[in-house]
C-alpha cells in the first residue's frame, strides 16, 4: 500500500524532480535567496522553472501569478529560467534540467518538495501542496533516500521510551545500512489528522505506536511500541521483498 495521497507526492515528485539531500542554503542568486528566506520564515515557496518564452511557459507563469495573491500569507514565489547559469545550482538540485518544461514545484519550509506540476498547474490541487509539519518531515526523509521511522507519541501516551529506544536501535542497526531517520509526531495533534487517518492510526490510543515508511513512498507497516527491533527488521525485509506488511499493518508479533 502506498503511504497515502499526501505522502505519495514523494513518489510523484520523484519522477519530476531529483532527490536532494539538504534544505537550500543561502546562495548568491535570487532563486537561492528566495528559497532560503522562505525557509527561515517557515513559509512555502513556489518555484517555477521555464526554458522558452513559449505559450506553455507564459500560461504557467500567468497561472502562478493568479494564485500568488491568494497565497501571499503562506508562500513566496520565484521563477527560474533553466538556461540562466546564475541559477544552475537550483536547477540541478531539483532536477529541472531533466524535467518537462515548464515546471512548478512547491517546497516546504524544511526543504521537502510537496508537489510538482509539469507543463500546467492544476489549481484544484494547490491546497494539497500545503501539508502538516509531520508529513513534511516524513516526505523530506524519504526524498533524502532514507527510511522514516515515525514514533507516534505524546505526553499522554504510554511506552514512549520504548518506542524511542526501538527507533534509535533501528537507526543504528547495520542491517538497515544507516539509512534510517527518526521522526516524532503527536498523533493527537489536529494538524496531523489527515496523515493519521491515512495511516489508520488510532489517535485515541493510550499507547505509543511506530510507523515505518520507505522511499519513494512505500508504507512498510504500523507497529506496537513494544515491538522488538528484530521483529520490525524482519517485517521491513518482508515488505521490501514483496511480503505482507507492504499492504497491511504489523503488531508486536509481526505482520497482521
Amino acid at each position: 500500500m502506498q503511504i497515502n495521497r499526501t505522502v505519495r507526492l514523494t513518489a510523484i515528485t520523484a519522477a519530476i524532480v531529483a532527490i536532494f539531500s539538504t534544505v537550500a542554503v543561502a546562495g548568491t542568486t535570487s532563486a537561492e535567496d528566495a528559497i532560503w528566506s522562505a525557509a527561515k520564515q517557515h513559509r512555502y515557496v513556489f518555484v517555477t522553472f521555464y526554458k522558452n518564452n513559449d505559450s506553455a511557459s507564459k500560461t504557467m507563469l500567468a497561472d502562478v501569478k493568479s494564485i500568488q495573491g491568494k497565497l501571499a500569507n503562506r508562500a513566496d514565489f520565484v521563477s527560474v529560467n533553466v538556461a540562466d547559469k546564475a541559477d544552475r545550482a537550483v536547477v540541478t538540485r531539483y532536477g529541472a534540467d531533466r524535467s518537462p518544461m515548464p515546471l512548478t514545484i512547491v517546497v516546504a519550509p524544511n526543504g521537502a518538495v510537496t508537489a510538482g506540476f509539469p507543463r500546467m498547474i492544476n489549481k484544484n490541487n494547490i491546497s494539497g501542496a500545503f501539508v502538516s509539519d509531520g508529513t513534511a518531515e516524513v516526505i523530506k526523509v524519504l526524498q533524502d533516500g532514507k527510511m522514516a521511522v515515525v514514533c507516534l507519541e505524546s505526553s499522554r501516551t504510554n511506552h514512549n521510551s520504548e518506542c524511542t529506544a526501538t527507533a534509535r536501535a533501528l537507526k543504528s542497526d547495520s542491517r538497515l545500512g544507516g539509512a534510517v531517520e527518526i521522526v516524532t509526531i503527536d498523533p493527537s495533534n489536529r494538524s496531523e489528522s489527515t496523515l493519521m487517518k491515512q495511516w489508520k492510526v488510532d489517535t485515541g490510543s493510550r499507547d505509543a505506536q511506530l510507523v515505518v515508511a520507505a522511499p519513494p513512498g512505500k508504507f512498510i507497516g504500523k507497529f506496537d511500541a513494544t515491538a522488538s527491533k528484530d521483529t520490525i527488521v524482519a517485517s521491513i525485509t518482508k515488505a521490501m521483498s514483496g511480503g505482507c506488511c507492504g499492504g497491511g499493518s504489523c503488531g508486536s508479533g509481526g505482520c497482521k
